[in-house]
Order: C-alpha cells, then sequence, then structure tokens
C-alpha cells in the first residue's frame, strides 16, 4: 500500500477530491493537505499576482504539513497546480516527507489567465521532482523547464458522470456548460440564432442565448444527458489536446459536438455521440441535424480513461509501483 500525501485546494468535483477518490479506491492510503481557504480574501487575491505577499499563507502551510509528517514519511507527496508554493515549500514538503514532491497542473502554467500563471506558478516548476500534464504540446514546453514531465489525460469519474434522468429543463436544446472566455463568447455570438442554452459563470447577455448558473455532478449529468446537442469548446490551453469535458460527456450521456484535434480523434473516434468539427459552418450544419440514437449502454471508449486508471499510471510512470 501506498502512502500519498495529495495537496491542494479542495473543489466539489474537481481533479484533487476525483483523484483522491481514485487512490483509495485502488487500496492506497491519502492523507489531504489543504491549501486554503486563505483569510483575507483580499490579501489572497493580492497574493496571485504578487506571490511575495503569500508568506503567512506558507507558513500555515508548513504548520500543516507538520502535522502530517509526525505521522510518519510517505511515497509521494502530488501538489495540484501549486498556487503559492516556491522552491523552500518544496524542498520543506521534500524533506519532512522523504518522497519526491510532484505537480500536477490541470491547467497551463504558460495561460495568460492571472489563476493560471499567477501566484508563482510558472517560477516553482523546475523545483519539482516531475510535472504532470495533460497535453503533448504543453509537455514540450514543460520539458525545457522541469526535472521530468509526464502527460496524463484528463479522465472521468463513474461515481459522478453517469447517465441520469432529466427534468425537460434543456431537453432537445443546444447547451454549453463552462464558464464563459472571450472565445466562447464569440463562439455563442455566431450561434445565437440557434437559441443556445449555456450554463456556467461569467457570461455577459447574449441576445438569443438562455444563460443560466453552472451546473455540476449530478445536475450537469441531467442536463447534458437530455440536450440535443452538447458543445465542447475549449480554451486556447486545450486547442491542440482535450479537456476534462471530453469524457465526461460521454460519461454523462450525452451528444457532443467537439473541434477536431488528435487527442479527440485518438479518444471519441469510435463514440457514435460525438461528432467532430473543423469550422463554423460545419459547427452549424451539425447542431441543425439530428444525432445518433443513444446506445443503451455505456461506450467502451470509456474503459480504461477513469481516474482510477489515472492514479496507476502516475504511480508506474513514477516508478513507485
Amino acid at each position: 500500500m501506498v502512502r500519498v500525501i495529495a495537496c491542494g485546494a479542495s473543489a466539489d468535483f474537481g481533479l484533487r477530491n476525483s483523484l483522491v477518490a481514485a487512490f483509495r479506491q485502488s487500496g492506497h492510503n491519502v492523507d489531504l493537505l489543504d491549501m486554503g481557504p486563505w483569510s483575507p480574501a483580499w490579501l489572497a487575491s493580492a497574493a496571485l499576482r504578487q506571490p511575495m505577499l503569500g508568506s503567512g499563507f506558507r507558513r500555515e502551510f508548513r504548520r500543516r504539513a507538520d502535522a502530517l509528517a509526525d505521522h510518519g514519511p510517505c511515497d509521494l507527496v502530488l501538489v495540484f497546480k501549486g498556487a503559492l508554493l516556491d522552491q523552500s515549500s518544496i524542498d520543506y514538503l521534500r524533506s519532512r516527507f522523504g518522497s519526491p514532491v510532484v505537480c500536477w497542473n490541470p491547467d497551463s502554467p504558460f495561460d495568460s489567465a492571472i489563476s493560471n500563471c499567477g501566484a508563482g506558478i510558472p517560477r516553482a516548476i523546475r523545483f519539482y521532482d516531475a510535472y504532470i500534464t495533460w497535453a503533448h504540446d504543453l509537455a514540450e514546453r514543460l520539458s525545457t523547464i522541469a526535472s521530468q514531465v509526464l502527460v496524463i489525460p484528463f479522465a472521468w469519474d463513474p461515481e459522478i458522470m453517469q447517465p441520469t434522468a432529466g427534468r425537460g429543463e434543456a431537453a432537445d436544446r443546444i447547451v454549453f456548460i463552462g464558464t464563459g472566455t472571450r472565445e466562447r463568447i464569440a463562439s455563442l455570438q455566431k450561434l445565437a440564432h440557434l437559441r443556445p442554452m449555456v450554463f456556467g459563470g461569467l457570461w455577459p447577455r447574449i441576445d438569443g442565448v438562455d444563460i443560466r448558473p453552472p451546473v455540476k455532478g449530478a445536475e450537469f449529468c441531467r442536463i447534458a444527458g437530455e440536450a440535443k446537442w452538447n458543445l465542447n469548446l475549449l480554451r486556447p490551453q486545450n486547442a491542440r489536446s482535450h479537456n476534462m469535458r471530453t469524457f465526461e460527456l460521454v460519461g454523462a450521456g450525452g451528444s457532443q459536438v467537439a473541434p477536431v484535434t488528435d487527442d479527440h480523434r485518438r479518444f471519441l473516434g469510435a463514440d457514435s455521440r460525438t461528432v467532430l468539427f473543423r469550422e463554423m459552418k460545419e459547427l452549424e450544419d451539425i447542431l441543425r441535424s439530428d444525432p445518433c440514437e443513444r446506445p443503451p449502454r455505456r461506450p467502451a471508449l470509456l474503459e480504461g480513461h477513469t481516474y482510477r486508471d489515472r492514479a496507476m499510471h502516475v504511480l508506474a510512470g513514477l516508478g513507485i509501483l
């Protein structure tokens, strides 16, 4: 049995929580080293832009690490994203737990969003024993900085993402579930005449687009499963690969429309409920069509792509198993 220290902020239906459950389901011991919630909120926000302001947060983080280290060493410290961690923090974790310290970042540290490139995240890359990303194009950039880079694709959580009876809210509608970004807003503006529904935050008012609050977990599955089509609009950081929705929409039983990428061809090529597009005209033609009939059973393509599978790949890739 392996002991893992999972270090990061807790988020319902987030990567850390899914991986923690996956390690435990595989019979391994996982202890949680929470990062945050940090207070006062204004100082935490300022520290994203000026990491030197996070010294008090790092002291509290070390105190929490000490409490876990008193229970003995571990086999792996797995840091998720690593906001506000610097070289001294990473070295401290390594010395206290006697194990490699590895960062699993579900976002690109080269992305311009402050939540991705702030908090000292890019500067800390070279101090980890290994860095995990989901995309080969990101791995190429990371390999010039990091000691070791592992490419571990996103996956799905069968306990959360599963076909769930809807309530008719999005029946026969074109749906997008996700946060608003400049590129996504522009795409929905071009599709507004098709009267799509959007579930997510940071969206402006768009004539013709029905914007609703975010949905997660079972509610995500209800909406995705009953929608006519689910749009998967990739952020720039995912544009050459895939994202979490790639697997989640299939797991929830939804019909997906996603852009053509090598990863989407590789992961979704056998899925009758997913159609790939190259340009806006092709996308609009697909959205006007009817999806294939949905098979009664979970698609075979999801086999081998659970977070439990990914957890085992990490341990194997690091030589721990």
